[in-house]
């Protein structure tokens, strides 16, 4: 139990390195918490800034939170699928409550993708696939993100465990892979709880979302 929680507070610390914000502070002078959606991730980073190659660096690098987390986990700690599960918790946890911005983070997609190249690179094709169907369908980038969320661990699911194991280490166990999966779903939720309140309402727009902001200056 001291592994994991030891794990878990090491990946809060990497996670919680604040890459938009001082990034988006120190090229434009500008406080994202209080620009665009006020999300501290890549895209508001790009709405804000309208700069893509920042964009770009600030979804790299905290990308790298979530590896250098998992990385670090195995490399002190060992190599499990759930040391390395808890040090991810933490690093998404980090990257959407840094406790350095008051709390006020991200919605830990990018950090989740990082740490999943380690072991769960099968969650991050699925979610990327879904999404693309999402935004193919018409949907918002925000709504596709909820959908591919919630999807993903039905999908996984259903999919025979040889073709989702293809790419994951081969001493994962299905059952507890599956059981990642959902949790890590959940983890994700809460920082799209804006997209669940307006589609609980029924509003066509996400109002202050990225998305919305985008197109305010399109």
């Amino acid at each position: 139990m001291l592994t994991f929680i030891a794990v878990f507070l090491g990946g809060y610390l990497v996670g919680s390195f604040p890459v938009a914000f001082l990034l988006v502070k120190r090229t434009s002078n500008i406080d994202i918490r209080q620009a665009g959606s006020g999300n501290v991730g890549s895209f508001n980073a790009f709405v804000v800034t309208r700069s893509k190659t920042l964009g770009v660096l600030v979804g790299v690098l905290d990308g790298m939170k979530g590896l250098a987390a998992v990385l670090l986990a195995g490399y002190f700690a060992e190599p499990t699928l759930s040391v390395q599960t808890f040090s991810l918790f933490g690093a998404i946890a980090g990257h959407n409550y840094p406790v350095w911005l008051k709390f006020k983070g991200g919605r830990g997609l990018a950090t989740a993708a990082g740490g999943l190249f380690v072991f769960g690179l099968s969650y991050t094709i699925v979610w990327c696939t879904i999404w693309a169907v999402a935004r193919g369908t018409g949907r918002d980038i925000l709504t596709a993100n909820l959908i591919a969320i919630f999807v993903t661990p039905l999908i996984l699911a259903i999919l025979p465990w040889e073709w989702v194991a293809i790419v994951l280490p081969s001493h994962t166990e299905e059952a507890r892979f599956m059981l990642v999966t959902v949790l890590l779903s959940f983890l994700l939720l809460p920082r799209h709880d804006d997209i669940l309140r307006e589609i609980w309402r029924g509003g066509p727009e996400i109002s202050g979302s990225e998305d919305h902001s985008l197109q305010d200056k399109s």
